[in-house]
């Protein structure tokens, strides 16, 4: 069987995702089989090095595979002052207000999503509430 158009991109791309976040080939091909994939281990680490060429099928389910390992990988974020996850500096009065203020609705930039919306599905601090809808 030869290679088709996508599979070179395709498999680069597995690749490098499986990369970024630390994913070994055997750790995709054991999510592979058990979602319904047919071809054995060394055959999905020959695919991966390129010498080997997959039916689209198999492909796809190891796509699958991939981006179902990637979802479980922990995400980096950045935390704001008040973040559970932050080691405790000691200072216990500033953490009780700020989240009395999320809480209660008072607190803006901690409900503030990027594009300035409020994650309650009111407008941002930079977004004007003009009653006739104009823009």
């Amino acid at each position: 069987m030869g290679f088709d158009h996508n599979e070179p991109d395709q498999r680069r791309q597995l690749r490098a995702a499986l990369k970024a976040v630390g994913l070994t080939p055997g750790e995709l091909w054991l999510n592979y089989f058990s979602i319904g994939g047919s071809v054995g281990e060394y055959e999905v680490e020959a695919y991966l090095q390129g010498l080997l060429s997959l039916p689209p099928v198999q492909r796809d389910l190891l796509a699958m595979a991939a981006n179902e390992l990637i979802e479980d990988v922990p995400r980096l974020y950045a935390p704001y002052s008040d973040d559970p996850d932050l080691p405790d500096s000691g200072c216990v009065s500033g953490r009780g207000s700020s989240e009395a203020g999320r809480n209660s609705g008072e607190a803006g930039q901690e409900t503030e999503s990027a594009g300035g919306h409020d994650t309650r599905g009111g407008p941002g601090p930079d977004e004007s509430t003009d009653p006739s809808g104009d823009s």
